[in-house]
């Protein structure tokens, strides 16, 4: 049947309203599924899904991402968003295990890692070197997140000898432990070591009386020092600034294919890192927005963030070895070092050299970047600088000390080129790493000669290793104390330098480590 003209007319107006109707509700649910109230954008639709995801666990040292990010979920008012067009969701997983099949799975983009403990993880058969996984930024620095706790009676480093410490195998906090013992000549095998999962478990058997010290992170060390009367923080990262290093991880593959959003992002991490560092109120922000997102108490995130340095582009170009004038602590000696200390206790096994681990293509576009590069904000943290020893600090009893025997001519103050390779192995890096702490060389002799040549030729001996760190490798002098004791400190057992042994043990150079009673 033929309509008529008002018919089609009517026929004509319902379909026109029911399409009408039909884009308002699509229209409705494309807003109400992809996009929330608060700005943040779902990742559970196609058009949703995120850009890149990033995997970190739960410390505070991501706060700059977070802040860029305003949160943990992709979000349209994020600084992140709204300047550089990336929707990022961060994901809390504080197993490494985890992290690393998400990376081999792809369903993480980038994941964090400890520059100081890679090589646990970049040995022969690994599965992060078969799917060509790298390191190419520097995140934070721990400057005094990670601690050593110790029971009344333990007051130095060597006290640590024979006692129960508990700490997270083959992470930062092995790596503070490793570097702590070493600084007093001591090894893992000098302790009775007590393996936990991470440095909450390591926490917990202390205030449990389960150990005679752990290795605990930021706050948890006052929570331990509070759970023990003469309980105390031995040393942690505050002293020991340049031991421990996070880091962000990525297959190369996905580096390639995600290339400009990943230059993006690292140039906004930075750019938050930057902010946490110089802004109280974005700082504040950050703590806020963190406690949220990882479900974490506010106060306590901000003391923790308080013990973390983030790392700016400057700081970065120095640790990927792309500063010719610096001459501190990259990447490379400290993956380096540890390498070999992690082998030597069977965590590491022929790790791949830093070379085939990481890559600095991202830093070294961002150097290219002008304006990016110009910002004073941007600019490497300032290497501590020392002012001359108190008579206090120069009478301090050491926290720690370290004797190597060097092997001067008689009479004579000269090093040669064994010393100079012995120092470089055994204490240059190490008091790189301790970059708050004052180091005393103290100058040993026998009793061969008269005492007033002892005591002038163990000074001058003494003076001259301080010369040889000053002069070749760039240390701040005001760090060094110098003393000669001439033949007056001989070692226990050795009082009368009855012997050939004893006589070469008595000629040797400590190096005592002595810090800040306020500071540790």
């Amino acid at each position: 049947m033929e309509l008529t003209e008002k018919g089609q007319k009517t026929v004509k107006a319902i379909r026109n309203a029911v399409i009408f109707i039909v884009i308002l509700a699509a229209g409705y649910f494309a807003y109400t599924k992809w996009i929330s109230k608060d700005g943040k954008l779902s990742v559970d639709g196609k058009s949703g899904k995120p850009d890149l995801t990033v995997a970190y666990n739960t410390f505070t040292g991501v706060e700059g991402l977070v802040l860029m990010n305003g949160g943990m979920e992709p979000n349209e008012n994020s600084t992140l968003y709204k300047n550089y067009g990336i929707k990022l969701l961060i994901k809390q997983m504080d197993a490494v295990k985890d992290t690393r099949a998400g990376l081999h799975s792809g369903d993480l983009d980038l994941v964090y890692c400890t520059t100081d403990a890679l090589s646990v993880e970049m040995g022969s058969g690994s599965e992060l070197l078969a799917d060509n996984v790298v390191q190419i930024m520097q995140v934070n620095q721990s400057h005094g997140a990670d601690a050593i706790v110790v029971r009344k009676g333990i007051d130095d480093v060597n006290s640590l000898k024979h006692k129960k410490i508990a700490y997270a195998v083959g992470t930062a906090s092995h790596t503070l432990l490793l570097n702590v013992l070493e600084s007093s000549g001591l090894k893992m095998s000098d302790i009775d070591g007590y393996q936990v999962a991470d440095g909450v478990e390591a926490a917990n058997a202390f205030k449990n009386n389960q150990c005679d010290a752990a290795v605990v992170w930021a706050p948890d060390d006052e929570d331990c020092v509070a759970s023990q009367a003469g309980a105390k923080v031995l040393v942690s990262s505050a002293v020991a600034s340049l031991i421990i290093a996070d880091g962000l991880l990525v297959k190369q593959s996905v580096l390639k294919a995600k290339h400009d959003r990943i230059v993006k992002l690292v140039k906004a991490w930075l750019e938050g890192n930057s902010r946490v560092n110089t802004d109280p109120t974005a700082k504040k922000e950050a703590n806020a927005l963190f406690a949220k997102g990882f479900k974490f108490p506010e106060d306590i995130a901000a003391k923790s963030a308080d013990k973390v340095y983030f790392s700016t582009l400057g700081d970065n170009i120095n640790f990927f070895g792309l500063n010719s004038t610096y001459t501190g602590m990259t990447g490379e000696r400290m993956y380096g070092r540890m390498a070999i200390k992690y082998t030597e206790v069977g965590l590491a096994k022929s790790p791949s050299p830093w070379r085939n681990v990481s890559d600095p293509s991202v830093i070294q576009e961002l150097m290219n970047d002008k304006d990016f590069s110009a910002d004073s904000k941007q600019g490497a943290a300032k290497v501590e600088s020392f002012k001359p020893a108190t008579a206090e600090i120069k009478k301090q009893t050491s926290q720690s000390s370290k004797v190597i025997s060097l092997e001067f001519e008689t009479n004579s103050s000269l090093l040669n080129q064994d010393d100079k390779i012995l120092i470089d192995r055994e204490i240059k890096e190490l008091a790189q790493g301790f970059a708050g702490a004052y180091i005393r060389v103290e100058g040993n002799t026998d009793n061969v000669g008269s005492a007033a040549i002892n005591d002038k030729l163990s000074l001058s001996r003494a003076a001259t290793v301080v010369n040889y760190l000053v002069n070749e490798h760039n240390f701040d002098r005001n760090k060094f104390i110098i003393v000669g004791n001439g033949s007056g400190k001989p070692v226990s057992g050795c009082e009368a330098n009855q012997d050939d042994a004893c006589r070469a043990k008595n000629r040797r150079t400590e190096f005592q480590f002595i810090w800040d009673k306020n500071q540790k």
